[in-house]
């Protein structure tokens, strides 16, 4: 929420916009980025989440989200641990805003990647998305991990190219995910509603993890 994360403006940024979707019962699963962070409790009451970082599991899918503007609070650390250790999904996807690998304008967070891959590779996430990066970026897999940016709802900003990097483009778009049992279908659809990227994750492309 631009530019100070005012939760009294969430009604003119979220819930009116996307009315039409909440009013149909979609469920609302928001993450912090920086603009937010200086009320970050106050927005994330606001948008009915149970705190500055979260997890919910369902259908042998377990989703976490994190807040990255707080990379280096151990409690976050620990929970995350927990969380990743204690579940038995099939498929543990985790979303964040500030991407450990992008080749855009803004870059890789070196402190997140730091800090969460090691947990993220321990413990079998398959998918990390995140934001930040004004453009479209998916990785290969690194360690068992796909990383993708979807940053391209607001303005644009040049993207760009680095050995990680499997796609980038700098398109208005938004991301659908089909999972099934066996796979995760990943589709960035840009804003002709076209596909412009699509991707097949499987669990023998992504071991579990080595936790315990």
């Amino acid at each position: 929420v631009y530019p100070d994360g005012d939760p009294d403006r969430l009604p003119q940024t979220v819930f009116e916009p996307f009315a039409d979707v909440l009013d149909r019962g979609t469920g609302l699963l928001a993450i912090l980025g920086n603009h937010d962070a200086a009320h970050g409790d106050e927005q994330m009451r606001a948008l009915g989440m149970p705190g500055r970082w979260w997890s919910v599991e369902q259908q042998d899918t377990l989703l976490v989200g994190l807040d990255t503007t707080r990379w280096d609070d151990p409690a976050q650390r620990t929970w995350l641990e927990d969380t990743l250790r204690d579940s038995d999904a099939t498929w543990k996807i985790v979303a964040m805003h500030h991407p450990p690998y992008s080749a855009g304008y803004q870059g890789s967070s070196e402190e997140v990647r730091r800090i969460w891959q090691p947990v993220f590779e321990r413990y079998g996430v398959q998918l990390v998305l995140s934001g930040h990066d004004h453009d479209y970026q998916r990785s290969v897999p690194i360690n068992g991990v796909t990383y993708v940016v979807s940053g391209g709802a607001a303005g644009t900003r040049r993207t760009g190219k680095a050995d990680f990097t499997a796609v980038s483009f700098s398109w208005h778009h938004f991301v659908e995910l089909a999972v099934f049992p066996d796979r995760i279908v990943l589709r960035a659809i840009n804003q002709d509603l076209r596909v412009a990227d699509e991707a097949v994750i499987t669990a023998d492309d992504h071991p579990p993890g080595r936790g315990s």
